[in-house]
């Protein structure tokens, strides 16, 4: 059953030397002082039970824990501490304790519940998220996430104190969840330390101390980013209409974008919709050549090609199926008979996907389709590179992209142009890597462009600028103050 430990329970047991430091700290900085109990949730092998029965002396020690084994490993390293058998996620932890003032530490699993098939939370939307950001990929969460949360949940409005190791996307996560819930606290702290020292893996990670107030009134949320092994001030993260940013941002361009930005197209289906073109024919993935109409073909960008300013020549291609969200795709059948016999000739394909949003929905569907994916130019990036290169890219044809890449729609070439050249500006790339977090596997995402305030960039970024631009892109001259008027003329209308 625990074969497989580290896929299944995010198993990565916490040296005692590293639970010791985390000790003395919370001892050093007094966070434990009214603690009548220490609770580790998910205690594994009993590390950070012994060294705080050791450092934070003088308190009931209890542990919880699902393996069975490791429950009796824990036991025998502290044999004073109440191990319980059990699974966080079905268990009420200040029953268990008997008191609102615990001290919470640990080192829940990091995996998310997408990678789980037994050891997993009741399936619910404890976002709150709307629409299909609760059915897709949006609504997958870390486990160890999930477990500060229900914590945050079970000890708000007490003296209690949250300490755990996890990385630091899931503590940015919960700073969010904090300010959206208006949870009150005395301190909050990202105490940044080497995950691959410490645990041989490659993950941005943290200690992050929640230490929880019954008085304070959380009016605004405020995180101090340090070293944990320095204690040096690193920055400072502040919470704001459900956003993020560092406290050292350069230049401010935070704002409203009035433009869209747009995700590519969503099939969950590449080895029937994705073709590449080879010898003048299409290749599936299946290494099959597809004959079909080429009216439902269409050149397609992967977030791996976004690493020219300009993009037109193209040698993947994917068959679009709907030219709005939930059209009826029997259309197919009449009007373009080929393609209708191989996308049948392939459902099988179609039928094991596992992704609720089709269940319902009409053969073939697709989402992150469109008026906007039709659009003769567009300006994107791959959402998974560190540095944001922005690409113009069009064709004979209008080109789409996949649903890891976020992209603006134009319908004037000079417009698409001028837009390319000031998100490459070096003002606006600045702002960008201010309040990404590289960290993150997609540091840019559509909600993270749509606070870039176009009308901002517009007045801070001169034509100038614009110039070198376009020379540090090795970009054949093409802008000029004439058509860059035009764009920032179209920018100023949307803001109007």
């Amino acid at each position: 059953m625990f074969g497989d430990a580290k896929k299944e329970f995010g198993d990565y047991q916490t040296p005692i030397y590293f639970c010791y430091k985390v000790c003395e700290y919370i001892k050093r900085e007094e966070l434990a002082s009214n603690a009548k109990v220490i609770l580790e949730p998910t205690c594994g092998l009993g590390n950070f039970l012994s060294a705080a029965s050791s450092v934070l002396k003088n308190n009931d020690i209890i542990g919880i824990e699902i393996n069975d084994s490791y429950a009796k490993a824990a036991k025998n390293a502290v044999p004073a501490a109440n191990i319980i058998v059990g699974n966080i996620f079905e268990v009420n932890t200040k029953e268990i304790c008997g008191t609102d003032d615990v001290l919470v530490i640990g080192n829940p699993p990091w995996v998310t519940n997408a990678n789980l098939s037994y050891n997993l939370p009741q399936k619910l939307n404890f976002k709150g998220l709307r629409g299909i950001d609760a059915l897709t990929g949006s609504s997958n969460f870390d486990i160890c996430e999930y477990i500060i949360l229900q914590l945050l949940d079970e000890y708000k409005g007490t003296n209690s104190t949250i300490c755990m190791l996890c990385k630091t996307s899931v503590a940015r996560n919960v700073i969010l969840e904090i300010d959206r819930k208006h949870i009150s606290y005395d301190k909050l702290e990202i105490l940044n330390f080497n995950s691959n020292k410490v645990f041989g893996i490659s993950a941005a990670a943290c200690v992050f101390v929640i230490k929880l107030s019954p008085t304070t009134k959380c009016t605004s949320v405020a995180c101090d980013v340090k070293d944990f092994e320095t204690g040096t001030q690193l920055d400072t993260l502040i919470a704001k209409d459900g956003t993020l940013s560092p406290l050292s941002t350069e230049i401010d361009l935070e704002g409203t974008c009035r433009l869209t930005w747009r995700s590519g197209v969503k099939h969950d289906c590449s080895k029937v919709m994705e073709l590449d073109l080879k010898n003048g024919k299409l290749i599936n993935k299946q290494k099959n050549i597809v004959d079909i109409e080429s009216e439902l073909v269409f050149p397609l960008i992967k977030s791996s090609a976004y690493k020219k300013p300009i993009l037109t020549e193209f040698t993947k291609y994917v068959i679009v199926t709907q030219i709005r969200p939930k059209q009826n795709t029997a259309y197919i059948q009449d009007l373009y008979p080929k393609t209708w016999v191989y996308l049948n000739n392939n459902i099988a394909f179609f039928n094991n996907r596992k992704s609720v949003i089709y269940k319902s929905s009409a053969p073939f569907s697709m989402f992150g389709i469109g008026d906007y994916s039709f659009a003769p130019f567009k300006v994107g990036l791959s959402g998974f590179y560190k540095k944001p290169l922005f690409c113009l890219f069009h064709s004979d044809k209008p080109v789409m992209t996949d649903d890891t890449a976020y992209f603006l729609a134009f319908e004037d070439y000079d417009i698409a142009y001028s837009m390319m050249l000031l998100l490459n500006s070096k003002k606006v790339q600045g702002f960008l890597l201010s309040i990404a977090f590289l960290d993150n596997k997609r540091p840019y995402t559509a909600k993270l462009l749509s606070r870039l305030d176009l009308k901002k960039c517009v007045d801070a970024v001169s034509f100038d600028e614009i110039i070198d631009t376009e020379t540090e892109l090795r970009l054949p001259s093409y802008i000029t103050k004439k058509k860059y008027v035009k764009f920032m003329d179209f920018i100023i209308s949307k803001y109007e």
